[in-house]
């Protein structure tokens, strides 16, 4: 081998050296910085994640360090419904649209504003390490969070380890590509990033307004499985009506401690004891703002309605899982279909709406831990930090269909009669009849003979006028012998009375009257008949004075009065006789213009009726859309809610009513210095 051939073989490994020293060297990146790690300075972390609606699924892992293990909070949009969920929550609905938008906008155009270093040694310092379980033991710190979006395929479009915060740098954090040595400082804003349960969901459990509930009704009772069976202890059930902001109690039934299976008692209240409205408006503003912390999904077999199907009574590790959260099923159906019975009883709440909310309460979260779901833990701590204990729930929904009563509908007439009985409908009971109509009949035998004279002193009677005997006689002087005829105004009439003397027959002889008075010209005695006054005499007495009322307008008051009230009498009589009968005009309907009548009120009548019925159907029909689309929600799980919030919404049998009031202090009882001292607040001041 010449030397020219040993050159080029030196040359040839010397090149292949390097090229693997190259290879070696290159920095494990996915970004394009051309090894050179200062280059990357103002460029974006993630050049090919530009669109935040690209990511369809984000996986956040963080590590427990004092009891060493990795937890994984994920949401996902599933491809087919496009709905999201949580998949780490056993894919429980997530209202995660808007809060995954801001997640994935937190990494999209995220600059780099530094490179303090690529040394590994560094990572824990500035808390980058990577979350990988197989590399950690239990009190490693500087382990950060790791972030994944993932597009629809499951590709990762965007991966990073969030580790501390730059001192002195408000929000500027130190973080790290998954795999890498490099570590960046970026301005991110990482609240979006949140594995809390809460930030992903809708808060609002039962999506109700307190102004809207109407009913509510109570069932205090406390159920437990041991050894010996179910041990059941009743308390009382209330039923209670909400207008606004008042409450009445509709029932309270109390049971019988030694037998809760009896039929409970109908308890009478006092009228004057009052409702503790305080108590049950918070109830009722709880219901509104029913929030939940956490959920666990339900054994398979347990529908919406919270009965149980025939295989799940055989599955005695789901009945076992149930029962250790508070819900014991038994047979308490009316074929022994088994039921669910809370530990700690039961709320109703039905809106005006007609939805009708059941919430069956079970025990406390956390004692019934079966090892067997990977949340209970974490729901154990959320528990802990929100600085109490929390409670499972089962909610269920139904259609009260007492809310929708059928309407009452109009008759349709079908005959002319009926449509008559319609034009012209019987007067109600309590309109007053005219007097004329309301005055009873009486028999013509029992009318009185008039004579001359009679229709005017019964005109005097009508008038009302209490005179003295003396004043009787005055007027005798001045009345005519005959003013009306007999049969002018009958004796039932309002107005008309007997003399306050009886009527004396007339002297056969002389006419002298019985008490021997001699009366002037023209006076008439009780019974009408003059003594001194011939009828000629005393019709033209009659003529005159009619004269005078036509032409002179100046009368005495006693001589107007009388007039008056035998013209008004006249009238009264002759009223009906005079007055035209306005149906008399109207144009007699013919038998094909009834008909066509009768046709168009059948008509209007029946859409009257249709529209009442269509009404009720589509309320009807709007509650089981609202009750079936919640029930589809809270069909599958449990929930956990804050115990402050299962204290608002359980309420003793003592704190049904108001306390009594404080008795006033008995002022005799106290030191004379205080007996004229005012208590504010106490009866009486």
């Amino acid at each position: 081998m010449n030397e020219t051939q040993k050159t080029g073989i030196f040359w040839g490994v010397a090149a292949v050296v390097a090229l693997i020293a190259a290879i070696v060297s290159w920095p494990s990146s996915d970004s394009d910085d051309g090894g050179n790690i200062g280059s990357v300075v103002g460029t974006p972390l993630f050049t090919e994640f530009k669109d935040p609606l690209t990511a369809a699924s984000l996986k956040i892992v963080t590590f427990n360090e004092g009891q060493g293990e990795l937890k994984n909070f994920e949401v996902r949009k599933d491809p087919e419904s496009g709905l999201w969920t949580i998949p780490s929550k056993g894919g429980y609905p997530a209202d995660a649209i808007e809060q995954m938008r801001d997640a994935a906008n937190a990494l999209v155009g995220l600059d780099v504003l530094d490179v303090p270093t690529d040394n590994p040694e560094d990572h824990a310092g500035m808390g980058v390490v990577e979350p990988k379980l197989e590399d950690l033991d239990p009190g490693d710190e500087g382990v950060g969070r790791l972030v994944t979006f993932k597009d629809s395929s499951q590709k990762v479009i965007a991966s990073l380890i969030v580790g501390n915060e730059v001192k002195g740098q408000e929000g500027q954090v130190y973080v790290r590509k998954p795999g890498q040595d490099p570590v960046y400082v970026v301005k991110l804003d990482d609240s979006p990033l949140s594995t809390d349960f809460e930030e992903w969901i809708e808060e609002d459990l039962l999506q109700l307004s307190s102004i809207d509930i109407e009913n509510v009704e109570l069932k205090d009772y406390n159920a437990s499985l041991g050894l010996q069976g179910v041990t059941l202890t009743k308390n009382y059930d209330v039923e209670l009506a909400k207008d606004g902001s008042t409450w009445t109690l509709a029932a309270l039934k109390e049971y019988d401690q030694s037998n809760p299976l009896a039929e409970p008692t109908l308890v009478e209240i006092d009228p004057d004891k009052e409702l503790n409205s305080q108590k049950l408006n918070d109830l009722a503003n709880a219901l509104d703002d029913l929030k939940f912390v956490d959920v666990n999904r339900k054994p398979e077999g347990i529908s919406a309605n919270l009965k149980a199907d025939k295989d799940f009574a055989a599955d005695q590790e789901a009945a076992t899982q149930l029962a250790g959260r508070g819900f014991i099923p038994v047979p308490l159906g009316p074929n022994r279909e088994i039921e669910i019975l809370s530990a700690n009883g039961e709320l109703t709440a039905t809106t005006k709406e007609g939805v009708k909310y059941i919430l069956r309460f079970g025990n406390i979260s956390g004692i019934a831990d079966d090892g067997k779901e990977g949340d209970e833990s974490q729901a154990g701590d959320e528990a802990e930090a929100a600085g109490g204990v929390n409670r499972y729930l089962m909610v269920s929904t139904v259609v009260d269909e007492s809310k929708f009563p059928v309407p009452e509908l109009k008759p349709i007439p079908q005959t002319l009669e009926e449509l008559d009985a319609i034009d012209r409908p019987a007067p109600p009971a309590d309109v007053e009849m005219p007097q004329e109509l309301n005055t009873p009949e009486v028999p013509e035998t029992a009318e009185p003979e008039m004579k001359e004279g009679d229709g005017e002193a019964a005109t005097d009677q009508a008038s009302g006028e209490e005179a003295t005997d003396g004043e009787k006689e005055g007027a005798k002087s001045e009345e005519p012998a005959a003013e009306e005829p007999a049969t002018e105004e009958p004796a039932e009439k309002d107005g008309e009375a007997e003399s306050s003397e009886p009527a004396e027959p007339a002297d056969s002889g002389d006419g002298e009257s019985a008490d021997d008075a001699e009366p002037t010209s023209g006076q008439t005695d009780a019974s009408g008949e003059g003594e001194s006054t011939t009828v000629g005499e005393a019709q033209e007495e009659v003529e005159e004075a009619e004269e005078s009322d036509e032409q002179s307008s100046e009368a005495s008051p006693e001589e107007d009065g009388e007039d008056d009230a035998s013209e008004a009498a006249e009238s009264e009589t002759a009223q009906p006789a005079e007055t035209p009968d306005p149906a008399a005009s109207e144009v007699e309907e013919t038998e094909e213009e009834k008909l066509e009548r009768l046709a168009a009120v059948q008509e209007k009548i029946t859409k009257e009726n249709e529209r009442m019925l269509e009404d009720r159907k589509e309320k009807l029909q709007q509650a089981r859309l609202t009750s079936q689309a919640l029930n589809e929600r809270f069909a599958d799980w449990y929930y956990v809610i804050p115990e402050a919030t299962y204290s608002k919404l359980r309420i003793s049998r003592e704190e049904l009513f108001e306390s009594p009031a404080a008795a006033a202090p008995d002022p005799a009882a106290m030191p004379p210095g205080l007996q004229n001292m005012q208590f504010p607040g106490l009866p009486g001041n």
